[in-house]
């Protein structure tokens, strides 16, 4: 007979914008009811941004998990974790298991693509237009360089980082309304 293996719960989650703090106090609130579980093995938080939080739950077997998993403490736990975050759960049996986690990079192409065109599109049009006021007798290849060095710095480090923060879980989600996880 073979040994029963360890079982693996993957929590992935994308937190919604302003939800943060309600997320940290779920993942204590998850954790204690994972380590009450009978069967619990460990745990294991691995936190790829702010926004983007991971929970690996190990517990004995198939079996252990399930039932974790059916109880109803841990459904009104995922339940109220939908309400603050986008999320995908994977399960793998085994001492060595193979997930793919959810990333920035897993956001869909074209919903990235709107987000920057939503970032540039006003900014590019507010500093073309102060540049071109304010420095009229400069030739226009040099208010393009001016321009182009104020909005770079300005999408780089004040803009889009607000902006894809905000808009992650949306990024992220795909058709099913859960985490994507390949690119």
């Amino acid at each position: 007979m073979l040994a029963s293996q360890p079982a693996t719960l993957v929590i992935s989650r994308a937190v919604r914008p302003g939800k943060a703090d309600a997320f940290a106090r779920w993942i204590d609130e998850l954790s204690a009811a994972a380590r009450a579980a009978d069967g619990f093995a460990g745990i294991v938080r691995l936190g790829q941004t702010d926004a983007l939080q991971h929970l690996l739950l190990r517990f004995e077997d198939d079996a252990t998990l399930a039932r974790f998993r059916a109880s109803a403490g841990y459904r009104a736990l995922a339940e109220h974790g939908d309400e603050l975050t986008v999320g995908v759960e994977q399960v793998a049996t085994g001492r060595d298991v193979d997930i793919e986690l959810p990333s920035d990079a897993s956001a869909s192409p074209w919903k990235r693509f709107i987000v920057t065109w939503l970032s540039v599109l006003p900014v590019l049009l507010l500093v073309s237009t102060v540049v071109r006021t304010l420095l009229p007798a400069l030739p226009p290849p040099v208010q393009i360089i001016i321009s182009s060095l104020l909005l770079t710095s300005l999408l780089q480090w004040v803009i889009l980082p607000r902006v894809q923060r905000a808009a992650r879980a949306w990024m992220l989600k795909d058709a099913g309304g859960a985490l994507r996880v390949e690119a």
